[in-house]
């Protein structure tokens, strides 16, 4: 397992190799500077004093002269040799004294980041709303301790809503077992039972067990809405003409006409999931209408979004539980959308498709005259 260096150890690296990386480019420029200099300087010297200048009767001084000469350009390498070797000291020492002050200046600056590296292995599921604290003059880290709060802001109310659909789902899926049970123990207590009897019990068992199984059934795919391919390429008005003709005979038996208005839109998804999300509002609308009412399905499109909007004549929902009746086993009347096989989870359901695609789903307007809901999807074609 390889061990990581610290980010203050590889700022301190990075500085020391930077320092040496200058200060030999600096000694290197000088040093040939200083170099090409004394070459002049020695090429002056023997143009000022050429050796015919010392023929004749100063004969005599010329084996003096090339000594000085020698001497001159001995000095000269020596020089050189004396100007790198101090050179290659003095950045020794620049890299060393840099690199101590750097090491402790980058830790001081450093320091907000482990605090809050504390402060965040602290963090659990059961203190996620409790902010993060740091005061610091650093405006990225600043920053990020701001985004990082909202990150805890968010799984907080994620962590909420799962707690709350968790408490709903077993409260909906204990319902009928109790039902079941309670019924068993009474029916266990009889000496002697009819036909009657049995026909009843049967009956019930028949009655929870569709209940639950079609509570599993929307939970399953409450889970697997991420899952599912949303490659396909969908026609509005087809679908939504689809989804009429597989209601013809709910409607028929509530006595509800279904209409649906000129209009189309196309855009990606899974057509699997935007078929179940209008049947949902669809059925719903009849399912809660009157007897003798109406639905009427229009689609309408624009740069952005595809638009469904379901009008009925029902009853209406007051203005209070516009939100509410999209969340999961929300009900506005519990006995009588029990009695008609509701869950609540339906509308949880058209929400959760419609924000998969991009959109969502709203109720625009409610009254006792019926109510509009509109569901939108996201176009990509």
């Amino acid at each position: 397992m390889n061990k990581k260096i610290s980010l203050q150890w590889q700022l301190t690296l990075m500085t020391a190799f930077l320092v040496i990386l200058c200060c030999s480019m600096l000694s290197y420029t000088i040093s040939t500077s200083a170099v090409l200099h004394m070459e002049n300087i020695e090429d002056s010297f023997i143009t000022i004093f050429p050796k015919e200048m010392l023929s004749g009767t100063e004969i005599e001084n010329t084996e003096g002269f090339f000594t000085l000469t020698d001497d001159f350009l001995s000095q000269i390498a020596d020089t050189k040799i004396l100007f790198w070797q101090k050179s290659i000291f003095i950045t020794i020492l620049i890299t060393c004294i840099s690199s101590f002050f750097v090491y402790f200046m980058v830790g001081y600056f450093l320091r907000p980041l482990s605090i809050l590296s504390q402060q965040v292995k602290e963090v659990h599921s059961k203190n996620l709303h409790q902010k993060v604290e740091l005061k610091t003059t650093s405006q990225e880290i600043t920053n990020l301790v701001d985004a990082f709060n909202g990150m805890l802001n968010g799984l907080n109310n994620a962590f909420d809503v799962q707690r709350q659909f968790a408490a709903n789902a077993a409260h909906e899926l204990r319902t009928p077992l109790a039902i079941t049970r309670s019924k068993l123990d009474v029916f266990n207590k009889r000496p002697e039972h009819s036909i009657d009897d049995y026909e009843n019990m049967l009956s019930m068992i028949q009655i929870q067990s569709t209940r639950l199984s079609k509570i599993v059934d929307v939970l399953l795919e409450m889970t697997e809405l991420q899952s599912i391919e949303r490659s396909d390429v969908i026609s509005l008005d087809e679908l939504v003409e689809e989804i009429l003709c597989d209601l013809t005979d709910f409607a028929y038996e509530k006595n509800v006409i279904l209409h649906q208005y000129p209009g189309n839109a196309r855009f990606t998804g899974s057509n699997l999931l935007v078929y179940r999300a209008i049947y949902n509002l669809v059925e719903n609308a009849v399912k809660y209408n009157r007897s003798g009412g109406s639905v009427s399905i229009h689609i309408k499109q624009d740069t952005s979004f595809a638009t469904v909007t379901i009008e009925d004549t029902g009853l209406g929902i007051p203005e209070a539980d516009y939100e509410k009746i999209f969340e999961p086993f929300y009900r506005i009347d519990k006995s009588r959308s029990r009695a008609m096989g509701g869950a609540g989870l339906g509308l949880a359901l058209v929400r959760e498709i419609a924000q998969q695609h991009g959109g969502t789903a709203q109720v625009l307007n409610s009254s006792l005259n019926g109510t509009k809901i509109q569901i939108t999807f996201g176009r990509h074609t």
